[in-house]
C-alpha cells in the first residue's frame, strides 16, 4: 500500500515512485518501466487504470494507492477526458491501449499463451466491452436474447481466465486478439462520436444458433 496520501494529481519524483510501488510484482518488470515513462496520463491516472486492468475494483484500487475511492474515481474520469473514452472503465482502458504512446500490457509468464476460440456472442461481448457498449444495448442492436448475454458473458471471462470487463479487456490485448491494427473502434474514432464494434468472426456458432 502507498504511503503517501495521493490526488488525481500526483507528481514528483518520490510520489511517483511510490504510487508505482503499488505494481510492483503484479506487472512485467518491462511493462512497469513503460508505464512510469509513459508521455500520456498522469501517474496516478496510469497506475489506477492498470490496476484496474489486473480485475481489482475501483475500491481495492485506493486501498493499493494509499488513496480514497473519489480520487481513484476522479483519476480515471480525468483519464477518461483526455481519451474521450465515452465513461466506461473498460472501454477507457481499450482506449488507452489504442494510443500509440501508452504501453500494451505483457504477460508475466515465462510460455506463451495461445487466444481461445470465442464465438460469435463472446467476441461481441467482448467487442462491447471494448468500446464502451452496455450489453443490454448489445442485445438490442443484435435482436439476441437478453438472457442469454449472461452465460456467454461468463463464458468469455471463463476461456480469457478474467476476473471482471475490464480485465478481459486486458486479456484481449495480451492474448494478441486485439492489436493496434485490429481492434474495434472507440468512440472518438466513429464519425457521430458512438462506439461501433467491428463485426465478430464466427468462429464457432453461438448457442441458440
Amino acid at each position: 500500500m502507498s504511503t503517501h496520501s495521493i490526488s488525481p494529481h500526483t507528481d514528483g519524483t518520490e510520489a511517483v515512485d511510490d504510487v508505482f510501488a503499488s505494481l510492483h510484482g503484479q506487472l512485467a518488470d518491462a511493462e512497469l518501466k513503460a508505464l512510469r515513462s509513459c508521455p500520456i496520463l498522469n501517474p496516478v491516472q496510469r497506475a489506477a487504470l492498470t490496476l484496474i486492468s489486473l480485475g481489482h475494483t475501483h475500491r481495492g484500487t485506493a486501498t493499493l494507492l494509499g488513496g480514497r475511492l473519489h480520487t481513484v474515481t476522479h483519476a480515471l474520469n480525468y483519464a477518461d477526458q483526455k481519451l474521450k473514452s465515452g465513461g466506461r472503465t473498460p472501454a477507457l482502458l481499450h482506449a488507452a491501449y489504442r494510443h500509440p504512446d501508452y504501453p500494451l500490457p505483457l504477460p508475466r509468464g515465462s510460455e506463451p499463451e495461445q487466444p481461445p476460440a470465442l464465438d460469435t456472442v463472446e467476441r461481441a461481448v467482448l467487442d462491447a466491452y471494448a468500446t464502451g457498449v452496455t450489453l443490454r444495448r448489445l442485445a438490442e442492436s443484435r435482436r439476441w436474447p437478453t438472457h442469454h448475454l449472461t452465460p456467454a458473458n461468463k463464458h468469455l471471462l471463463d476461456r480469457l481466465a478474467a476476473r471482471n470487463a475490464a480485465h478481459s479487456v486486458r486479456r484481449a490485448w495480451e492474448l494478441g486478439i486485439y492489436t493496434r491494427k485490429n481492434s474495434p473502434a472507440t468512440p472518438e474514432d466513429t464519425a457521430n462520436g458512438n462506439s461501433r464494434p467491428t463485426p465478430p468472426p464466427a468462429t464457432r456458432r453461438t448457442p441458440w444458433g
